[in-house]
């Protein structure tokens, strides 16, 4: 048995056990059971499960913490109440679903197809009831501060972790070993990692070094002149940030405006799963919470990206068409972008929240605001179909905007396949097919 099979078997086994025997000298009663994402569940998670008993007007709220493991305890209408928080990777946030042994799945990772299937028997896992974005996080591309290379691109990457690459020389940098550095399997961030940079094939070579988390991972940037590694933007700070290039997009290094958009290629969702078999009245209320703007506050403050609308002024594209240069030069993008389920005709769950805060947002303007919707498709092998495909994009939004919100007086702005955010093919009928919201 490996080393994390080890690790996870003993957790599990750990897990199990507290979960019949109380912490506490009364007994607790338990609120719901969280367990997944590191990312979300080591200092996430724990802020918003505070605050929302904060918001139910608990007292004595504390916080325990053994390793990757987290206890809320509170004082809830003269009862003593528990909320458990595992965090072991977002994998193991849906075997927890699966077994009974969580309430929600913590992911830093879209659901995966296979998991789908496995947990069918309580519903659509990928709907909107089930599924829940909460927030947005990047992963930052890390490198010792006295490394001079400040650019790769995504094929460059994967040659490094292929083991195509194996000196700095090779990209203009000093005689010196790459030693690249990689997380579990069980990883979210590993798996979004991957899906990118492995999506036109290959995969990571043996022998690449495997940290046991974040925190190792930037304590060996930091320390190993010849290391590179990958981070979510909320742990990346004090490392050198290396600019990321994806196909004919401008290299970058990301900051808060274009994560929002979600433009950047290492950009990803935070996820918050529940059965939509089953109703709990505390999930539901502790969902509903994350998502709204108390909730978005401590997204947030976490130091991630949250969804509350934000409008940004863009540099116009030198090769835009004229309508869109000016729209670029005269108005502001919203950090919103509308997407698609799967590339289909469908909005996806965070597009169906985006229409309410998107509502919100103009009617808490101070001003009158024109929208216009500005719709992409990634169909690149007929410029009239392409046309009409951005064109219907953003008619669709539209139209649930008119229909579920009031805001039909929106301008249509289709520009085919212009501005693909990715030349993956796996990737692009999502990422490349969106509606953009600009407003002057």
């Amino acid at each position: 048995m490996g080393g994390l099979a080890k690790r996870i078997l003993l957790a599990t086994l750990l897990y199990s056990q507290w979960l019949v025997t109380p912490l506490h000298a009364e007994e607790s009663r338990t609120l719901f059971r969280l367990t997944g994402s590191n990312t979300i569940g080591a200092e996430l998670a724990p802020k918003l499960v505070t605050g929302y008993l904060d918001s139910l007007h608990a007292s004595n709220i504390s916080e325990r913490t053994e390793g990757e493991r987290h206890w809320i305890s509170a004082t809830l209408q003269g009862q003593n109440v528990v909320v458990p928080i595992v965090a072991l990777g977002s994998s193991t946030g849906f075997k927890a679903l699966n077994q009974d042994t969580a309430d929600i799945g913590m992911a830093s990772r879209k659901i995966k197809s296979s998991e789908i299937e496995t947990l069918a028997r309580f519903g659509n896992l990928a709907g909107a009831e089930a599924e829940h974005v909460i927030g947005l996080d990047a992963l930052i591309v890390a490198v010792h501060p006295s490394n001079p290379v400040s650019q790769l691109t995504i094929a460059q990457l994967r040659q490094i972790y292929s083991g195509e690459i194996r000196n700095w020389r090779e990209l203009g940098g000093a005689d010196l070993p790459i030693r690249p550095l990689q997380r579990d399997k069980e990883s979210g961030t590993r798996a979004t990692f991957d899906a990118e940079v492995f999506a036109a094939g290959g995969r990571v070579a043996r022998g690449i070094y495997e940290v046991s988390g974040n925190a190792e991972t930037h304590e060996l940037v930091m320390r190993q002149p010849g290391a590179i590694g990958y981070l979510p933007f909320a742990d990346a700070d004090g490392v050198k940030k290396v600019a990321i290039k994806a196909g004919d997009l401008a290299a970058v290094v990301p900051d808060r405006g274009i994560i929002a958009t979600e433009d950047f290629p290492l950009t990803r969702r935070l996820y918050l799963y529940k059965k939509p078999s089953e109703y709990k009245s505390q999930v539901d209320s502790f969902l509903h919470f994350v998502e709204s703007p108390e909730g978005q506050e401590l997204v947030g403050a976490s130091g991630f990206i949250n969804l509350t609308p934000v409008a940004l002024k863009m540099p116009p594209y030198p090769n835009a068409p004229d309508a869109y240069r000016t729209l670029m030069s005269e108005g502001e993008r919203l950090s919103i972008s509308f997407r698609f389920t799967d590339g289909s005709t469908e909005l996806d769950s965070r597009a169906l929240k985006d229409l309410r805060r998107l509502q919100h947002y103009m009617e808490e303007s101070d001003r009158k605001l024109n929208l216009t919707l500005v719709g992409f498709s990634d169909q690149k092998t007929n410029d009239n179909v392409a046309d009409l495909i951005s064109r219907f994009r953003a008619l669709k939004v539209r139209g649930a905007l008119l229909r579920d919100h009031q805001l039909g007086d929106c301008n249509i702005l289709a520009l085919g396949a212009f501005a693909p955010l990715t030349g993956s093919s796996e990737h692009a009928p999502i990422k490349n097919s969106r509606v953009e919201v600009w407003i002057d």
